[in-house]
């Protein structure tokens, strides 16, 4: 007659080997497939540029433009991340750290970005809308205070284009219902 810690072994063996033959079985099926598949599509933004974020207090009728800052964008983990980085912190500012990736269970971009000022980490999702990626952080709720009862909400509007191209930050302090411009980042192609 088998012990009860002699039967545990026998099971976690045969559970053990259960799983191992199915992930064996499964190498055939590429579980990041579509999400690479979509990710493929912001592969146009790749690229070393120099970034220069316009501000707008006047709901887009002046600009005033920032110091210019170098900047990364990098297909990244097996080409399911979009990274995008500052390439030198020294420089004068205000930089972020952006990571984009597609979430296939749920049909939509997410972005994740950080600053260097306040280091909260606002996350976007949205999806392609005639060949520009449009995100928002009101679906993640991370917005930002700027009053007793007020929340900033923002959206971004990139467009997929290869070379230089602007993407349009607005703002929002109703939850969407009402939009204004705010920021624009104007990237260029460093190496072209």
């Amino acid at each position: 007659m088998l012990s009860v810690p002699h039967l545990l072994r026998i099971g976690i063996a045969l559970t053990l080997g259960l799983f191992v033959g199915s992930s064996i079985n499964a190498e055939d099926v590429d579980p990041g497939a579509d999400a690479r598949s979509q990710m493929q599509r912001l592969k146009v933004l790749e690229g070393d540029y120099s970034l220069v974020v316009h501000v707008s207090n006047d709901g887009g009728k002046t600009w005033q433009a920032g110091p210019a800052q170098k900047v990364q964008l990098r297909l990244r983990h097996n080409d399911l991340l979009l990274e995008e980085l500052p390439v030198e912190l020294a420089e004068q500012g205000f930089h972020m750290n952006t990571y984009l990736t597609f979430d296939q269970y749920r049909s939509v971009f997410r972005k994740a970005a950080i600053d260097d000022v306040w280091g909260v980490m606002d996350i976007y999702q949205g999806n392609i809308v005639d060949d520009t990626l449009v995100l928002t952080n009101l679906e993640s709720g991370t917005l930002f205070p700027v009053g007793a009862d007020t929340w900033r909400g923002f959206r971004l509007s990139v467009p997929l284009i290869a070379g230089e191209r602007t993407m349009l930050i607005e703002k929002t302090d109703d939850y969407g219902q009402s939009w204004q411009p705010a920021f624009k980042s104007v990237y260029t192609p460093t190496n072209p």
